[in-house]
């Protein structure tokens, strides 16, 4: 067996985050809101124009789990024939939940990796990303 070591930019996880938030994932969660912030910062650093932000702007849900911060959500309760447990459960999101989703997607599904790392990413690729992240797995879709 061979062990690859790939670095992987805050900016593809953020994008990856941007699929999933921004539409691929928002058949399963709900109320996405800030979660912790990192010492000293606040929302206004994460907002437009906010210390937090670099060249090219992010939405505070793209940029604060990536910075030390973290974001939660609700997962939407399914039908009781779905047998879903994380029905109504509310999950965060941080930096140990990304690493978590990236060592998972790599080994699960690593197809949409390759379409992560190669630029062909769209909201199915973000969604495995989020579901990765936060169930350690591919639970809907």
């Amino acid at each position: 067996m061979f062990t690859v070591t790939n670095k992987i930019s805050r900016e593809l996880v953020r994008g990856l985050l941007c699929c999933a938030f921004e539409g691929g994932s928002n058949y399963w969660y709900t109320e996405l809101a800030p979660d912790n912030y990192p010492k000293g910062k606040t929302h206004k650093d994460y907002s437009k124009g906010g210390s937090m932000q670099g060249d090219n702007y992010w939405h505070w849900c793209q940029l604060l789990p990536t910075t030390g911060g973290s974001v939660k959500f609700v997962v939407i309760d399914h039908t009781e024939e779905s047998n879903d447990s994380n029905g109504g459960a509310e999950m965060s999101l941080g930096e140990k939940e990304i690493l978590r989703g990236l060592e998972v997607m790599v080994d699960k599904y690593p197809n949409h990796f390759g379409d992560a790392i190669s630029g062909n990413d769209d909201a199915t690729t973000g969604d495995v990303f989020l579901q990765c992240c936060v169930f350690g797995d591919v639970l809907y879709g």
